[in-house]
């Protein structure tokens, strides 16, 4: 047999025979007709299997009496409109369904019993702070830090609001979810998915903290960031539930949470924990689809347990918060329309108290809110005004009526106040008449009983 090989010269020498020479042909010998047809049939066999998620999507869907739909449609306007759609509230006007909320702040600043207190609340259904829970449910509490101490702090509040823990339906996590970890991941997904099992989807999954259930990722790097959102999407969607992350704040920057921005840019509420003395205050720094609500103050109240240390025979104590007015702010870096509004309220209240909104409203109008003569104007500044006194905490309200914060409401109601007469009628000290009885004379009123002020 003669073995051909090639050289610069376009020719080859015979292996097997002597000084024979054989011609190499320059032509590429072509595939067989059933070569060529078993190639595209290969080709075909991959294109369709690449596209078969793309098709699937595009398959009808079965319903009901044989009628099928497609899966992907167009909604008119009037499909859109047709039912309303409020806001299902976990704890009305600080928390929805469903959303992805971060609670951050400074070491210290009690970032888990905000988180914790706002968890039994929606597992309880207790109003939290006097905002409702009007659907309660059950409650997942991933506690990466503390965890030795999380038990008391639990005990506290069950003690301080006298429950019955059966009436709780809170599940605490043995141990921290590292959410970048496949396998730490799986082992959490299937332990809630049995508790959705056997109780119904949770309402709420606290992650306490960030920094301690991340994984194997950089907090700081935005594809990590993105990484970890987008795990706490795919939960969100799984359980129909809402998702409240715990994390600290910058270590120069107290304003803002650690790490990547891809974070906030996720949130569709951001709250920011404040430490003034002995006050927490809850700031909302971000509100995607709803007005910002008002800040919060607490203070750290002592709880005793009911538990004994076995060692010392000691109580065993912790702290729950109590709500509190907001500390005074300082009124010099008050400007312009918010200023003159504030300076209007106070007059009034010299005088009554508190100020209903539309006599609050002309004075302001008076004082000059804005310089414009244009009614829509003046509306549009006193509008902004009271906004933002109410926001940073200098006014406080009670329906239609307002007062300066840190004075007393000398009107001494809650609830509806009825509109004040034009015109009291007064008796000889300058006091309103009640019913026609004056006022007793100074001195002759019994003294105080300690009661606290409302």
């Amino acid at each position: 047999m003669t073995h051909k090989s090639e050289n610069p010269g376009g020719q080859a020498r015979a292996s097997g025979g002597e000084d024979a020479e054989i011609k190499v042909t320059s032509e590429i010998a072509q595939p067989s007709p059933e070569s060529q047809a078993h190639d595209r049939a290969s080709i075909r066999a991959a294109m369709a299997e690449r596209v078969k998620p793309f098709r699937a999507a595009e398959e009808p869907e079965p319903q009901a009496g044989g009628e099928h739909r497609r899966a992907f449609r167009l909604l008119t306007l009037e499909e859109v409109l047709r039912e309303p759609c409020p806001t299902d509230w976990l704890l009305r006007d600080f928390l929805e369904a469903e959303a992805l909320v971060m609670i951050f702040g400074a070491s210290e600043a009690m970032k888990t019993f905000v988180a914790l207190d706002m968890g039994m609340c929606i597992a309880s259904g207790l109003p939290w702070h006097g905002h409702a829970a009007p659907r309660p449910g059950p409650v997942i509490y991933v506690c990466a830090e503390g965890q030795k101490l999380f038990s008391k702090r639990l005990q506290a509040w069950i003690v301080d609001k006298g429950i019955d823990t059966h009436r709780v339906p809170l599940r605490l996590a043995s141990e921290a979810v590292r959410f970048l970890d496949p396998v730490s991941l799986k082992d959490a997904t299937h332990a809630v998915t049995e508790l959705a099992e056997q109780h119904g989807n949770p309402r709420l999954i606290i992650i306490d903290t960030l920094a301690r259930c991340f994984g194997p990722g950089d907090e700081n790097s935005t594809k990590d960031m993105g990484e970890f959102v987008a795990v706490l999407d795919c939960m969100k969607a799984q359980f129909g539930c809402a998702v409240l992350v715990v994390h600290h704040s910058g270590l120069n920057e107290k304003d803002r949470a650690r790490g990547a921005s891809a974070l906030r840019a996720a949130l569709d509420r951001e709250y920011r924990l404040d430490v003034q003395d002995d006050v927490r205050i809850l700031i909302c720094t971000k509100s995607k689809d709803h007005e910002r609500p008002a800040d919060l103050a607490f203070e750290p109240e002592t709880v005793n347990t009911g538990w004994t240390d076995p060692e010392t025979g000691y109580s065993i104590d912790s702290v729950v918060l109590r709500k509190v007015d907001l500390p005074g702010k300082k009124e010099k870096s008050l400007t312009g329309a918010k200023r003159v509004a504030l300076d209007a309220l106070r007059e009034l209240c010299e005088v009554e108290g508190r100020a209903h909104i539309e006599k609050w409203r002309a004075e302001a109008y008076r004082q000059g809110i804005t310089a414009s003569d244009d009614a829509s104007a003046k509306r549009k500044a006193f509008s902004r005004a009271v906004s933002d006194l109410r926001k940073s905490g200098h006014i406080k309200t009670d329906d239609d009526f307002y007062w300066p914060a840190g004075q007393q409401d000398r009107a001494g109601q809650t609830g509806h106040v009825p509109p004040l007469s034009p015109c009291p009628e007064r008796d000889g000290q300058g006091h309103t008449l009640i019913k026609g009885v004056p006022c007793p004379a100074l001195g002759t009123l019994p003294e105080s009983d300690g009661g606290e002020a409302a």
